[in-house]
């Protein structure tokens, strides 16, 4: 085993906390991190001793502290300020995690959504059973007003963020299949997230059977294919339920033209 006092050169050393000499360099001259000894020939010498001093301007470099605080931090260190710095440090990287955390998880509800999307065939009318669904809801009062959609949109993330401290959801649009009539010139929906808990939710869905149709299009596609579910159910003797639920399932991630895009409508059905 070495001793703690033996030197290492800056390649040895390098190789030790996995970087390259071009970075302990670097370090040196923003006077960041100096080697142990500099002899008279330039070559740079580093201690064992440096190695866990190393890791930590890493790591409070890596969950994103600028070069200069850490180097401010270093040129007036004490133990005292030390744990302060992990105090703030350690909240600023459960922040990260956090969201990090809420990143994985919109990435595999996403992924889920379009290899369950890849199943179904377009224009195919399917039947889902649902167990009971827990929704935040926010009203858009009018779904064909830019203005009005976009404020609630606003509102609605900006309220579940302040609820969940959760900063990325998927959503959908529900519309009372009242709304849907042959003439629209403006019809009420609500923007929704679908939580897995009831805790912060405001609107519950008990478990029922949906009648279910992928297809590809604009809005007045999807439009025309809300007043589809509605004859399709008529036409299959079955009652018609309360809303129309509407999931842009391939977007602008996997789909160049916007007419191409693929959305997944749903209604309640009665009857069964």
């Amino acid at each position: 085993m070495p001793k703690k006092t033996a030197y290492l050169s800056s390649g040895q050393f390098a190789g030790l906390v996995g970087v390259s000499k071009h970075t302990l360099y670097f370090y040196d001259e923003e006077g960041l991190f100096k080697p142990i000894l500099v002899k008279d020939n330039g070559y740079r010498y580093y201690s064992i001793r440096q190695v866990e001093t190393f890791s930590v301007i890493s790591s409070l470099k890596d969950i994103g502290m600028p070069l200069d605080d850490i180097k401010q931090y270093l040129n007036n260190r004490s133990p005292e300020q030390f744990v302060t710095l992990l105090d703030t440090e350690a909240e600023k990287l459960k922040r990260k995690i956090d969201e990090l955390s809420t990143l994985y998880t919109v990435m595999e509800e996403k992924k889920k959504l379009t290899s369950e999307t890849l199943k179904h065939e377009l224009n195919e009318y399917i039947i889902e059973e649902t167990s009971p669904r827990y929704y935040y809801l926010t009203e858009v009062s009018n779904v064909l007003d830019t203005k009005a959609y976009y404020e609630s949109y606003q509102r609605h993330y900006s309220t579940l963020k302040s609820k969940t401290r959760r900063s990325s959801w998927l959503e959908g649009l529900m519309v009372p299949t009242s709304e849907i009539t042959n003439q629209l010139t403006r019809y009420k929906g609500y923007i929704y997230t679908e939580l897995e808990t009831p805790q912060h939710s405001n609107f519950k869905l008990n478990g029922n059977p949906y009648l279910v149709n992928y297809i590809r299009g604009d809005d007045e596609a999807v439009l025309d294919g809300y007043r589809d579910l509605k004859q399709y159910a008529l036409e299959q003797g079955y009652g018609i339920g309360d809303y129309f639920f509407e999931d842009l399932v391939l977007d602008e991630l996997s789909i160049k033209e916007y007419d191409k895009y693929v959305y997944k409508l749903s209604m309640q059905i009665i009857g069964y």
